[in-house]
């Protein structure tokens, strides 16, 4: 099964854990980078060294306007936020974008993965 390459970014310490223990448990994910900071995995994204981008979209210090204009790169999103799917809807314009919500369970993740990438089925350890 093709291994599909992760980024991470979120500032809250936690929610990195909680997400790098899912990508860890789920075998056909790899984590590339985790980070606080949107700016270290840009260029990752652009130079296509990441499949699946999760990111939380209440960054400290970024403007929605960047968020928006890295949603547009070829790449899987899953936006990861304490806000309603509801109130970031406005961002989810494209099929590659989806949605967890803080805090997810290993359930949703996996559930979430496999509705973005079609064909992957529940592969963990």
């Amino acid at each position: 099964m093709q291994q599909y390459r992760c980024a991470i970014v979120d500032d809250e310490p936690l929610a990195l854990d909680i997400l790098e223990s899912y990508i860890q448990r789920t075998s056909y994910l790899k984590l590339v980078k985790k980070s606080s900071e949107l700016h270290t995995i840009e260029e990752l994204i652009t130079e296509r060294q990441v499949d699946v981008v999760f990111l939380d979209v209440n960054l400290r210090g970024n403007t929605r306007d960047i968020i928006t204009q890295l949603l547009q790169k070829d790449c899987v999103f899953i936006l990861v936020t304490a806000y309603s799917s509801k109130e970031v809807k406005h961002l989810c314009r494209k099929q590659n974008q989806g949605y967890l919500g803080k805090p997810a369970s290993y359930k949703k993740f996996v559930d979430e993965m496999e509705r973005m990438i079609p064909g992957v089925k529940l592969a963990t350890t």
